[in-house]
């Protein structure tokens, strides 16, 4: 009998892995086929750099795709990025959908790493009026309300602050040291590029941080179970449906600040512009080192009951 080539050997002991798996699977627990397929999933790369080595004709590192989301995500992102800041008090209603940026600029200890460098410490979306809304007037006033909306809860922890002493360990905020970004774009072009700057920044403001999360949360009902006083509102006491005695914290003012030190360990804050922008074009080249300026995944993917 013929001795098998190396590749062949190879490539059947891979068949027979694949052939494997595919067998652990059949009636297996959810946990496993969860586990199964994710390892599938790591080993895709790993086949076509494979692939490609074996391959005289290079392939590029990467292709331009408008159509693909990942695209869309990072172009509508860079467009945020390239304007201007302004006082987030400044706002005025305007029409139009789409994403933002809210920067902190003050001396909160909490935040006192990413106050006024280029790490947002909340990104979002304003979906449009209608689905289908082909124009700024069509979507509404819809974007420019958002950001309103934070200025006035940020306003009412600042009252409150003002007017009551705050427990120990919490400071106060103040809505003159927030400025933001914000993006009037197509309609549902913001579904893609919110996902992208969240994954980008990890602000300690959003849900997917599970850090300081809430501060988008609208009234829940304190004789609900479930429900609990959100981490925003722990450290930024105000809103008064979230003063309810009956609310539980959701965390403690220990456990909140943990989580966003953790976090800022993690994810260092972005301190130049130039050097911000040139990190997400840097997703764009064909040749030489790509950096994947979204590549960091939320750190627990669950539900929090943000609306």
């Amino acid at each position: 009998m013929a001795k098998k080539s190396p590749d062949k050997i190879a490539i059947e002991a891979l068949q027979a892995a694949l052939d494997e798996l595919v067998r652990a699977g059949e009636n297996a627990s959810p946990t496993v086929i969860r586990r199964i397929r994710a390892g599938l999933a790591e080993h895709v790369a790993a086949t076509e750099i494979a692939r490609a080595a074996t391959d005289p004709i290079a392939m590029p590192e990467t292709t331009f795709d408008p159509s693909d989301p990942k695209t869309v995500g990072r172009m509508v992102a860079l467009a945020l990025l390239a304007q201007s800041r302004v006082p987030l008090s400044s706002i005025k209603p305007t029409y139009g959908s789409g994403i933002y940026a809210i920067y902190y600029e003050g001396d909160h200890p909490f935040y006192r790493e990413i106050s006024g460098t280029e790490t947002p410490i909340y990104v979002g979306k304003a979906d449009p009026m209608s689905g289908d809304a082909s124009n700024p007037r069509e979507q509404g006033a819809k974007l420019s309300g958002r950001l309103i909306e934070h200025a006035g809860t940020i306003e009412r922890a600042q009252d409150y602050a003002s007017a009551n002493t705050l427990p120990s360990g919490l400071f106060p905020i103040a809505l003159e040291d927030f400025t933001c970004r914000r993006l009037v774009c197509a309609t549902n072009a913001q579904l893609v590029a919110e996902k992208h700057l969240i994954n980008m920044f990890l602000p300690l403001w959003n849900s997917e941080t599970k850090a300081c999360w809430g501060m988008s949360k609208h009234g829940d009902a304190a004789t609900t179970r479930k429900n609990k006083r959100s981490p925003w509102d722990v450290v930024h006491p105000g809103r008064g449906w979230a003063l309810h005695e009956l609310l539980e914290d959701s965390l403690t003012i220990g456990e909140i600040k943990s989580r966003i030190d953790g976090i800022l360990l993690r994810i260092p804050p972005k301190t130049d512009h130039a050097s911000l922008l040139e990190e997400v074009l840097a997703a764009f080249r064909q040749e030489g080192p790509l950096v994947d300026a979204a590549a960091v995944p939320p750190v627990i993917e669950e539900d929090d009951g943000e609306s």
